[in-house]
């Protein structure tokens, strides 16, 4: 089929398109055009013979809403009835108190009676609240100190000598970051203080650990023991101390689920 006979059929469906279109746009706008016819409606009043023979209109009656079910209140038991106190108001709940035993940590004293007043005096009702200070800790940490033996020149960790101070504080530090109070001894409330001595060498190195006091707990010397093995090699000592050993004697505290050395 030559082109132009294409060309003639797009043309002619065209045309005959735009003719449709005119045609419907012509015949709705003479439709619009076009009045609107209304209906007359006539009202008239009916005489009272032929309204007595109509059939009476009545209205529907009203749904009542369905009612919701009455549940009666349950009873409530006399025990749970708050009675008034004396101040006008509803008895608190009483919370348990957070207390600690008044003995030492380490268990030196267990099986021994309480000094002072008797078990009826206000002292023994009232304990403090048990939270520790750093007084506290270096005071629990003194007591129960093995004495040194014949011939033994080591110092305690807390010691007052000015040339060991700075050096000992940074070996609680460096000993402090890795014991840990075993996860075991606090879930099952065990708390206890140990007492150590270990030599550190010229060179930092450890060269002698024992335990001098346990604290009863073995889960508990053991950590303390593996703290400071960890914790090794230490600071070489300072040349102007002119040691070739240090030999130091500390206390390790587990108490209310912390560790310190001291």
């Amino acid at each position: 089929m030559q082109r132009s006979l294409h060309v003639i059929r797009f043309i002619t469906a065209s045309l005959g398109m735009h003719v449709l279109i005119i045609a419907a746009a012509v015949y709705f706008a003479h439709i619009r055009q076009q009045p609107l016819e209304i209906t007359p409606v006539n009202v008239v009043e009916l005489p009272r013979e032929v309204l007595k023979d109509l059939p009476r209109l009545e209205r529907p009656a009203a749904v009542p809403a369905p009612l919701s079910p009455v549940v009666p209140p349950r009873p409530v038991p006399p025990s749970a009835v708050p009675t008034p106190s004396r101040f006008g108001e509803s008895d608190a709940v009483d919370l348990p108190r957070t207390t600690h035993d008044r003995g030492l940590p380490d268990g030196s004293d267990r099986g021994t009676a309480p000094s002072g007043k008797g078990e009826g005096s206000s002292q023994d009702r009232v304990n403090p609240l048990p939270f520790l200070s750093q007084a506290d800790i270096d005071t629990l940490a003194r007591k129960g100190m093995p004495e040194k033996r014949p011939g033994d020149e080591s110092v305690t960790l807390d010691t007052d000598e000015f040339k060991f101070i700075s050096y000992n504080r940074w070996l609680k530090i460096k000993v402090e970051s890795i014991l840990k109070y075993p996860e075991l001894a606090a879930v099952s409330g065990l708390q206890g203080t140990l007492y150590i001595k270990f030599d550190i060498m010229k060179d930092g190195s450890l060269a002698g650990l024992e335990l001098l006091k346990s604290s009863g707990y073995k889960i508990l010397d053991d950590e303390a023991l593996r703290a400071i093995r960890n914790a090794a090699p230490f600071q070489p000592l300072p040349d102007d101390w002119k040691m070739e050993r240090y030999s130091i004697r500390a206390a390790v505290l587990f108490y209310l689920s912390e560790a310190y050395i001291r």
